[in-house]
């Protein structure tokens, strides 16, 4: 009596899950479709790089271009950088290039994510679009790496670097990854699960501090539901570890460096932890200045104004 009272309840609870399910997924779907006029017309310009579409930004005027690079896992690298880039632009050429799997470019399916390959691929958009050197890189977090890489092995191209919260490959080493985990995640997402539980006004810095209009955020979560978790930047995760060792061996040319540190929110390190890489670093590369923050991870949405400040101090 017992069994047959459980198996019916729980065939009941399964109904409903599917049910629920079934009907998230189709209100997502619903929602994807009247969100693509948002998205049909690309902030920037799309350029062919291995088959792909990788879109290029460009925006400012100066003597000086900034090449801004997003961390791991941003929506929306144009978007999330406007608080930082619109204070800069009157003095600055800007040029913010979309990975693979960010912003309006393709995704990727299974392709390495290797250093070399990023690299190569963020070069060959900006000469694709005509962005000619040197720059001067502005990075975020995970793509500190390729800025670190870019200078290395290609330092005539680089000016100098500053650092957006940027990691170091000494950040990496003790990371624990669980790649089977953003696999559920990105099933999650897919299925809209993140559109009705997950508060995205409140949860991505650039909604929630930044200076974007109701307009600009509206493409933002559009850009987010469509491709919460992309495969290129699954990729990117798994391949991190490897990168970053293969930076950590590489010997830096004497390059002027800005480092923002921030107080290690939204890092998984404390805020003695996190400053410690970058204070590590500047004692290795006398060149580097770096300044600490009060600020969460994404100090771009946060502190824009002391940034925009003294970052045109820096460049002088």
């Amino acid at each position: 009596m017992m069994f047959r009272y459980l198996k019916k309840f729980f065939l009941c609870l399964l109904f409903t899950i599917i049910s629920a399910l079934v009907l998230i997924f189709t209100y997502h779907q619903i929602c994807l479709t009247k969100e693509q006029k948002l998205l049909d017309k690309p902030v920037g310009r799309l350029v062919q790089v291995d088959g792909k579409n990788m879109n290029v930004y460009v925006t400012g005027q100066g003597e000086q271009t900034l090449v801004f690079l997003a961390g791991g896992g941003t929506t929306s690298p144009i978007l999330d950088f406007k608080s930082l880039y619109s204070k800069l632009e009157k003095d600055y050429r800007v040029v913010i290039v979309e990975r693979l799997g960010y912003g309006f470019s393709d995704d990727s399916q299974g392709d390495s994510r290797d250093i070399d390959t990023v690299l190569a691929q963020t070069r060959q958009a900006l000469k694709k679009a005509a962005i000619t050197g040197p720059y001067t890189l502005v990075a975020h977090s995970m793509a500190g790496l390729e800025a670190l890489h870019w200078v290395a092995k290609y330092p005539e191209e680089v000016q100098g670097i500053i650092g957006l919260d940027m990691a170091l490959p000494s950040s990496y080493t003790d990371l624990s990854l669980y790649p089977l985990a953003y696999k559920g995640l990105q099933m999650a997402a897919n299925l809209g699960l993140s559109r009705v539980f997950y508060d995205v006004d409140k949860q991505v810095p650039a909604l929630a501090v930044g200076d974007l209009t109701a307009e600009e955020k509206q493409v933002y979560k559009a850009l987010f539901y469509r491709r919460p978790l992309a495969n290129a930047v699954y990729e990117e995760v798994t391949q991190v570890k490897q990168n970053a060792e293969l930076v950590s061996k590489e010997k830096l040319p004497e390059r002027p460096i800005l480092l923002f540190s921030s107080n290690g929110q939204g890092t998984g390190y404390s805020q003695e932890e996190w400053q410690s890489f970058q204070k590590d670093f500047v004692a290795q590369h006398p060149q580097t200045e770096l300044i600490l923050l009060d600020s969460p991870h994404y100090v771009h949405d946060y502190a824009s104004d002391e940034l925009s400040e003294k970052i045109k101090e820096f460049l002088k």
